[in-house]
């Protein structure tokens, strides 16, 4: 289950298993680990991953990727294949902005093509908007090629949650049956042996965070080059007011200075795959001191029908 922070996942989880996932309810995530909870519905025991979003309010998007190519690769490893890829929105944002496209944007470099049969975009929070408003919205997700059309148009699928038990089963009731698949980034990692910043998902945030240091490095430039004029010119300017220039000039820096460390993260993440068996395992047991990626696993309900 991915998507953006505050779109529900933990509480779509919650609600299908009847497990106890920290809930956030505000923007600042709370799913710090990626989180496991299963339960039984039909007879078939379904596992479902909680993942932190890519606007993880606590840490930066590199160590949110590697944590889940971690996952991921431990888990093919082990043989484990995704049946379903759960995508959540909130129908109640107004807009689609960059964070939100970006964060979708990786989440389809992860999956990749092939994967997106098995994805089902779920749109959430349907009881914050009037109904009109939420169709017309969802129209737009599915239709423009800025937004889900491209996911659709290889096969994914999109849905409704509305916040009830019932729901969230359906919309589970709606991946069973599918074959499981391998996604992307494992292909990547286990089969091709590739480093994380040589996938798709890893070259696609390498992409975005230069460009944001790039915009970063122009904004400082502008500011600076304002400051400068200002006080060439003598300018009687307030000082309240120059100072907030030198604010807008520091924190501006400071979001630079940590995109370039993100930047880095992700090219020094080379670590050399088991190039023999093509999985983790051999590593596993040659590297036992090696942080492994933190799960939390929740004990089996069954679901009452």
């Amino acid at each position: 289950v991915a998507g953006p922070t505050g779109a529900g996942k933990s509480s779509f989880i919650n609600m299908f298993c009847g497990s106890e996932l920290k809930v956030g309810h505000n923007l600042r995530s709370c799913t710090t680990a990626i989180e496991v909870a299963s339960c039984k519905l039909e007879g078939q025991t379904i596992v479902m991953i909680d993942t932190p979003g890519f606007d993880d309010s606590e840490r930066s998007q590199a160590d949110i990727l590697k944590q889940i190519a971690d996952y991921l690769e431990f888990s093919y490893g082990h043989g484990q294949k995704l049946t379903g890829l759960i995508y959540l929105h909130r129908i109640s944002d107004d807009r689609f902005g960059g964070i939100a496209r970006e964060n979708f944007r990786l989440f389809s470099k992860i999956c990749g093509d092939d994967a997106m049969r098995n994805v089902l975009i779920v749109t959430t929070m349907w009881e914050e908007v009037h109904q009109e408003v939420g169709e017309r919205r969802e129209g737009e997700l599915m239709n423009k090629e800025i937004f889900f059309k491209g996911a659709l148009n290889h096969g994914a699928r999109m849905c409704r949650h509305h916040n009830t038990v019932l729901s969230a089963r359906n919309t589970v009731r709606e991946l069973l049956g599918l074959s499981p698949r391998v996604v992307q980034m494992q292909h990547e990692i286990v089969d091709e042996c590739k480093d994380l910043p040589q996938t798709a998902a890893g070259e696609e945030l390498q992409s975005e965070l230069e460009r944001q240091a790039k915009d970063y490095h122009q904004r400082m430039q502008d500011l600076q080059e304002e400051i400068d004029v200002a006080l060439a010119r003598k300018e009687l300017l307030h000082q309240e007011d120059l100072q907030s220039l030198r604010n807008q000039l520091t924190a501006i820096e400071a979001k630079l200075l940590k995109v370039q460390g993100d930047v880095k993260k992700i090219k020094a993440d080379t670590r050399r795959r088991d190039k023999m068996h093509g999985n983790l395992w051999g590593r596993f047991f040659r590297e036992p001191d090696r942080r492994w990626p933190p799960v939390t696993y929740i004990p089996d309900r069954t679901c009452s029908m």
